[in-house]
């Protein structure tokens, strides 16, 4: 096998195995005989040929309507699946922690009162004690702001008449210092906001930084001396959980369309049974796929148009995914079944071979 040979069939590892098994030997054929006397490499033209055309033949579909529709489905939802596995990943390896210095800071320009307690760490906000992205929260987290779970806090002992004064004045100095504020809610006063109905609460944002301030003004921690008033500090989401969002998200799609078009064109090849077994395998998944883009477009378009977009809410692939944890692994397994079913499942031979190739000698 010549040096030339040799170049032309790496080239050709570009195509699927079945087009090298049917066409390959042809094809390779055709190129040397093309070929100038003593030449030991592929033109470049010949190289660049070679690798469009074998990446299109991977990425083709059988023509038809239904065969797209299931093949978008497929790369959708494995798109999905990679977006939240990046996300995810990035998220659970950054930190929101902000350092206590920068906690006390906060402090001390709300109020003169020396803290309790704290400043101490914590893995949960009460009332937004998902990593999700929880509405109720949202709803008072300033546009483009998140309530993230790990923050650091400050504890504060103010007597129940005098928090909502407090809480006031403590809004009024954000607004000075430039802060981004969101609504108050006022104790008993927003039912909607049922994880604190005894709480006196806004959120600010400012650079990478989100505050909660929260007051109880009830005397039920009167005797106790418990502190009733929280300030609560925590650092943004990361860019690199939108990143990796985005580029997981990409990176799924074609791996997704690449698969898609192999499973459709081995079911075409398979017999009449092969084909029965690949449809009832693979149900579940494009059922799953698709209700799993729909409400992963809907998400994002709300929290893009209705809650402000911020970094936190690029995991919206994990929260759809993880929405019905056994759903998704369904869907999973509905999808490794049909792979090893395109893979071993009966075939019958082609009456003839495709001549759209795409291959230019």
């Amino acid at each position: 096998m010549t040096q030339l040979e040799v170049a032309y069939r790496r080239l050709l590892l570009c195509y699927p195995r079945s087009f090298r098994r049917e066409r390959g030997l042809e094809v390779v054929t055709t190129l040397m005989d093309a070929a100038e006397p003593g030449r030991t490499k592929p033109t470049r033209t010949e190289a660049v040929n070679l690798i469009l055309s074998g990446l299109r033949w991977r990425f083709r579909l059988p023509g038809g309507p239904a065969y797209r529709m299931a093949a978008v489905v497929v790369a959708l939802f494995i798109g999905l699946a990679a977006a939240a596995a990046a996300s995810e990943a990035v998220w659970r390896t950054s930190t929101t922690m902000p350092t206590d210095a920068a906690v006390e800071a906060i402090g001390r320009s709300v109020t003169a009162l020396t803290p309790v307690q704290g400043p101490n760490p914590s893995a949960s906000y009460a009332g937004c004690d998902q990593a999700d992205t929880n509405e109720a929260c949202e709803s008072l987290v300033p546009a483009g702001a998140d309530p993230v779970v790990t923050h650091t806090w400050l504890a504060y002992r103010v007597p129940g008449a005098e928090v909502n004064a407090w809480v006031d004045q403590a809004r009024d100095r954000f607004t000075a210092d430039g802060w981004q504020l969101g609504r108050t809610v006022y104790s008993q006063s927003d039912q909607a906001i049922a994880k604190y109905p005894e709480q006196t609460i806004f959120w600010a944002a400012k650079g990478d930084l989100v505050v909660r301030i929260m007051g109880d003004p009830t005397e039920k921690y009167g005797s106790s001396g418990i502190p009733n008033v929280i300030i609560g500090v925590h650092q943004q989401a990361p860019p690199m959980v939108t990143v990796a969002a985005g580029a997981g998200l990409l990176f799924g799609i074609a791996v997704g369309w690449a698969f898609a078009g192999w499973a459709l064109r081995a079911f075409q090849r398979h017999t009449t049974a092969g084909r029965v077994a690949m449809l009832v395998a693979g149900a579940p998944v494009l059922c799953i796929g698709a209700l799993a883009g729909v409400a992963a477009l809907v998400l994002a378009y709300y929290y893009a148009t209705a809650l402000g977009w911020s970094h936190q809410d690029s995991r919206f692939p994990y929260l759809v995914l993880t929405y019905d944890r056994a759903v998704a692994v369904a869907g999973g397994i509905s999808l490794f079944l049909s792979a090893t079913l395109a893979a071993v499942a009966p075939r019958v031979r082609a009456a003839a071979a495709e001549s759209s190739d795409g291959v230019a000698v």
